[in-house]
């Protein structure tokens, strides 16, 4: 899809163009064009919120897409987004593959170009690659923005975000059989200045990397350890974690079979990483970041990690596994801690769909933010609050750490069903020793589900929750 800033005199093309305007609720429609200002009060338009009209002027040859934004008092970025969203479902219905699009005017013409190409890209995404041949994509195209002043960089940016978290969603929309760690090693390879090393299982076990060992034992799929790295600074690095089982089936401690097909989104930590590494290469950040994503299948099998089992981690500490099911934690201490030991990192922060304790807390449109340094945590919540994911703080106290206490080995890989979410974060706690740090648990964001409000626009399946978010918290901490 092409999106640009619209230049010069353009003539409207009926057949192919429409324009998208935007209007409060109770405030005078005033158009310049009156044939737009008649039609609008015979179909008795005032603005209100999700209310849209598709308007045909015959007479001046042009199309509108009318869109209410609701009271001016309640108005907020989020409004817009959401209003775009709808209106470019509806006109994609139309066929017409050209769109103009109005800037509201309130937040500034930055701040609206950059969320005007960001949200038309994640709307209008489509996970086709498994459709027959004949499945072709129609609707819009193109997509021009009419604003005040030099919009083209706010554009750009919003346009490379778009494309990363769709690059993202793209893997973790993959089926588990094919979306597998070599071809999630490949499109990292794909990412221009970005350096790829890849640990196969012989050499973590060499390591000690006892967690993700043990995970991959059953796995038919080679399990593997891929590390990103994009240095375009001299500072420290940063380094983020993403959760990468290519499909859970909780192993031994076998998940039901109602809604496993879902468990193929149990990558979508890793994907996040891969879309924040994608976005931060286009963009020529001034950054020094590194993505480690621990990669493998969770199955059952005659040679599955059981539990009982008791696995010692790349940091020497062990862990007495009391359900196969939580494995996340597993592969996820090994990668921390030898993130933190090889690259000495300023910060660490891992993200990863790892409890449905989280969900019951928060539900299918908040992530959950742990971690062990307020400034960091404030950081990310000044930020998130600027976008779409929304993240909220849960606690980690010494009640939760008591939790995971085991007899037998340091810790144990679940604390029971009380403050699960907050069990997992202190179990990883473990793994980043002094290291500023935080964790995002994002299983109830990262996939869409039947009360996800956000499915607007980000349509079914993956979400891609996560690439916005840390790629403009890892540019905040180079700046």
């Amino acid at each position: 899809m092409n999106i640009e800033v619209l230049e010069g005199n353009w003539k409207s093309d009926a057949k192919r163009s429409i324009k998208l305007v935007t209007f409060f609720e109770q405030e005078q429609v005033n158009s310049e064009i009156t044939e737009l200002n008649h039609s609008l009060k015979e179909v008795d338009f005032k603005g209100k919120s999700n209310d849209i009209r598709i308007v045909s002027l015959p007479h001046i040859k042009e199309n509108f897409c009318v869109v209410g934004l609701g009271k001016r008092d309640k108005y907020s970025i989020e409004t817009y987004r959401r209003a775009l969203s709808q209106a470019l479902r509806e006109i994609k219905k139309t066929g017409i593959p050209s769109v103009i699009a109005t800037l509201p005017g309130i937040d500034g013409s930055d701040v609206e170009a950059f969320e005007t190409a960001y949200i038309s890209e994640t709307t209008l995404y489509e996970f086709s690659k498994y459709k027959s041949q004949n499945h072709e994509k129609s609707g819009i195209t193109e997509i021009l923005i009419s604003g005040n002043g030099d919009l083209k960089s706010a554009l750009r940016r919003g346009e490379i975000l778009g494309k990363s978290t769709n690059y993202a969603r793209d893997f973790a929309n993959m089926p588990p059989s094919e979306g597998t760690p070599s071809y999630f090693e490949k499109l990292a390879k794909e990412i221009k200045n970005v350096k790829v090393t890849v640990i196969e299982k012989d050499k973590f076990k060499e390591l000690g990397m006892g967690g993700l060992e043990g995970v991959s034992r059953a796995a038919k799929e080679p399990a593997k350890l891929v590390i990103m790295e994009y240095k375009n600074s001299s500072e420290k690095p940063i380094a983020m974690i993403g959760k990468g089982i290519i499909f859970d089936s909780g192993g031994i401690s076998i998940k039901p079979s109602a809604g496993m097909q879902e468990m193929k989104f149990d990558k979508c930590g890793a994907s996040a990483v891969l879309g924040v590494m994608k976005a931060l290469s286009e963009m020529n950040a001034k950054v020094n970041v590194i993505g480690l994503a621990p990669l493998t299948e969770n199955l059952p099998g005659g040679n599955a990690y059981k539990p009982g089992d008791i696995l010692r981690h790349y940091n020497g500490k062990t862990s007495e596994v009391i359900t196969t099911d939580a494995e996340g934690r597993l592969v996820m201490a090994d990668a921390l801690s030898y993130a933190v030991e090889k690259y000495s990192p300023k910060a660490i922060l891992d993200i990863s769909t790892l409890t449905g304790a989280c969900v019951t807390a928060l539900g299918n449109n908040i992530a959950g933010l742990m971690g062990n340094n307020q400034e960091l945590v404030n950081k990310m919540l000044g930020i998130s609050s600027r976008t779409w994911e929304k993240v909220w703080q849960l606690p980690i106290d010494d009640d939760f750490r008591e939790q995971i206490k085991s007899t037998v080995a340091d810790i144990k890989n679940t604390g029971g069903s009380q403050g699960g979410a907050e069990t997992a974060g202190a179990f990883l706690e473990n793994f980043i020793g002094t290291t500023p740090w935080l964790h995002l648990d994002i299983a109830g964001t990262a996939w869409t589900q039947e009360k996800t409000a956000k499915k607007e626009y980000v349509g079914k399946g993956a979400t891609g929750f996560g690439v916005r978010l840390l790629t403009e918290f890892s540019i905040s901490m180079f700046n």
